[in-house]
């Protein structure tokens, strides 16, 4: 029997539907994940199932005894309890316990001969060891340190947004619920806390019902998924890849079916065109059929949404940064988060920046913006640069001013009639390629989902012909469709990209050089997010000692389908980046390994002569790698 279920369910918002007809099972152990675009109504369909939403029509059946906990975009949070005792609130019969316990020792100890109070005192400590209630208090500040909060004494109202999330989310997951329903529950932690949720969130045994833009965490923690599209709802079983296999092959179904029925509909309005005489008696049934195959049509697989890139020319000096201090902006605490960095950033570089919260990401991009003043160094940017900064707020959407503005003329005013590859592109066709439909273009922002609010302020960004891009958590409230479209305009975008991300699928397919900061510096790693993985784990081996796995190689390149010579390409601009790269590393590598052939005949150490073979085994693996990825780009040309 399904723990929760909604039959013929349907949701309108306004006069927009955002699901109809709807069924859902969640059944015990369930792993559902819930995709589609900003806007779609995931979120409603998340309290709906958690029963804080009303439907429209159909019904919503539930067992009494099961215990449901949600953490949506919105929290519900006691501002004036510390963050311990909210998350304690989560507990339930285990915090009243330890409640009425410490309430009772407190009575025991002022009265110590009160039998009455110690058989009490008795029982409720056989109530705590039944109910595992002794260490509660410990589990929460364990789940709060995993999810990166120290100082649990906090008030909940002295916390960011971030923050607060994590302390509802930290709530619910103690709670043990019979049903967890998380919406975007990555947003906001770091790498380390998502990959300590992903692993929890594994091992949970109850059902979990899924938002997440995060497509690596979907793909590790799901087993179904239901798609809300224009209205109507798809299932799959199934992870995130096996959804992609599945709908691969629904859209080559999807377009054979519909150039189908555009051949039989040609014939038959060929048939129609022709005289009366060379019609046969059955005309008034064929005219029929006609008809109806036209007010039926098929389904068509969606547009590809792609963007030109809205750029303006960029000279050959980006931004340059010499010996760059930073500190955080606590008047009578600051602390230093960035020590001595130089660095120039060409006009193609595709940077990513990682490390835990609080430890300066964000401030570096403000300080490359001009919003941070730094405490020492320089930072200079090249007479053309124009700075595009989509950061992780977008609270001027929420002033008033804009509130009853439309969303096609808060586009206009930021930007207008855009001249691109030769071709007109206006405010219409750039705001359709962002999913906002010509009837959406014209309705009030204050109508616009979070999510949607974001994807407005990207697209302001990008209408005003940036030349450098700073995305501080991009990822944050976009849908996947409008994820894959700003990844595909990154890849063709003729400057220079900095982008701050917590999303490791977003860094694979964006960025080709990593720093990470580490104790105040920032540490430079070659090659996308797996590659800089792959790098730590050989760093960690060489600090043990412990030699390369066999057939282990070093770069771990993401490879695409297009990769392949089955689905040929043409070779985009960040190819021809990589192209470069890949023959200055090679350059490198060479010299490194001449250099360690050279220490190898001169050695008289065993211990030496073992080290730099294992290093030499390294290099000749990292040259072979590079040289076939060399190999696969340059036939592109071909």
């Amino acid at each position: 029997m399904a723990l929760i279920s909604l039959k013929d369910a349907s949701k309108d918002f306004g006069v927009r539907t955002l699901f109809k007809n709807l069924d859902i099972y969640i059944n015990k152990n369930e792993r559902l994940g819930l995709i589609g675009s900003n806007g779609s109504g995931k979120s409603t369909l998340l309290k709906v199932i958690a029963g804080i939403e009303p439907l429209e029509t159909g019904i919503r059946i539930c067992s009494p005894i099961i215990r449901i906990s949600i953490v949506g975009q919105e929290n519900t949070l006691n501002k004036n309890k510390t963050v311990l005792e909210e998350v304690l609130k989560g507990c339930g019969d285990k915090r009243d316990l330890l409640i009425r316990f410490k309430t009772l020792s407190k009575k025991v100890a002022e009265n110590p001969q009160d039998e009455s109070l110690l058989e009490a005192l008795g029982r409720l400590s056989q109530s705590m060891d039944n109910k595992g209630a002794w260490n509660i208090e410990q589990k929460c500040e364990e789940v709060l340190r995993k999810l990166g909060i120290e100082d649990v004494n906090k008030k909940v109202e002295e916390l960011s947004g971030g923050y607060q999330k994590r302390v509802a989310l930290a709530s619910a997951l103690v709670s043990i619920p019979d049903v967890l329903l998380l919406d975007e529950p990555t947003n906001h932690l770091d790498a380390s806390a998502v990959q300590w949720l992903q692993g929890w969130l594994k091992k949970y045994k109850g059902s979990l019902v899924l938002i997440t833009h995060d497509r690596y965490f979907l793909d590790k923690v799901t087993t179904k998924m239901i798609e809300i599209d224009r209205g109507k709802t798809s299932t799959y079983k199934g992870n995130y890849s096996e959804y992609l296999n599945q709908k691969t092959a629904q859209k080559g179904s999807e377009e054979s079916s519909y150039n189908k029925f555009r051949s039989i509909l040609r014939k038959e309005l060929s048939w129609l065109r022709q005289g009366p005489k060379a019609r046969s008696s059955k005309q008034k049934a064929r005219i029929q059929r006609i008809e109806k195959m036209k007010s039926k049509g098929v389904i068509r697989g969606e547009d590809r949404l792609e963007i030109n890139s809205l750029t303006r020319r960029i000279g050959k000096k980006a931004i340059e940064i010499e010996h760059l201090c930073l500190t955080t902006n606590e008047l009578n605490n600051s602390k230093e988060i960035l020590s001595d960095f130089t660095y120039s950033f060409s006009p193609q570089d595709r940077v990513g920046i990682i490390g835990p919260n609080g430890s300066g990401k964000s401030s570096l991009l403000d300080a490359i913006a001009g919003i941070k003043k730094p405490l020492s160094g320089k930072i200079e940017l090249g007479q053309t640069v124009h700075i595009g900064y989509l950061d992780q707020h977008t609270d001027e959407l929420s002033e008033v001013k804009y509130l009853e503005k439309k969303v096609i003329d808060f586009i206009e005013e930021a930007g207008g009639e855009k001249e691109t590859n030769k071709k007109q592109f206006n405010t219409s066709k750039l705001l359709e390629s962002f999913l906002f439909t010509p009837s959406e273009q014209h309705s009030k922002i204050s109508k616009l989902s979070g999510g949607e609010k974001r994807r407005l302020t990207l697209c302001k960004i990008l209408i005003q012909s940036p030349n450098i891009l700073l995305l501080d958590e991009p990822t944050n409230d976009l849908d996947i469709s409008t994820l894959s479209v700003l990844e595909d305009f990154i890849e063709n975008f003729k400057g220079c990209v900095i982008v701050v991300s917590h999303d490791r699928y977003f860094l694979d397919r964006t960025v080709d050089r990593i720093f990470e900061f580490d104790c105040n510096k920032l540490i430079r790693y070659e090659g996308n997010y797996t590659s800089y993985l792959e790098q730590k784990k050989v760093d960690l081996r060489n600090k043990k000692n412990i030699p390369l796995e066999k057939n282990k190689t070093l770069t771990s390149y993401k490879y695409s389908e297009s990769d392949s010579k089955d689905s040929p390409r043409k070779i985009s601009f960040k190819d021809q980046r990589e192209i470069v790269a890949l023959e200055e590393r090679i350059i490198e590598l060479e010299i490194q390994k001449k250099n360690i052939e050279s220490n190898l005949s001169t050695s008289k150490s065993g211990k030496d002569i073992n080290k730099l073979s294992i290093n030499l085994a390294e290099i000749a693996q990292q040259i072979q790698d590079s040289e076939e990825r060399w190999l696969v780009l340059n036939e592109l040309n071909f």
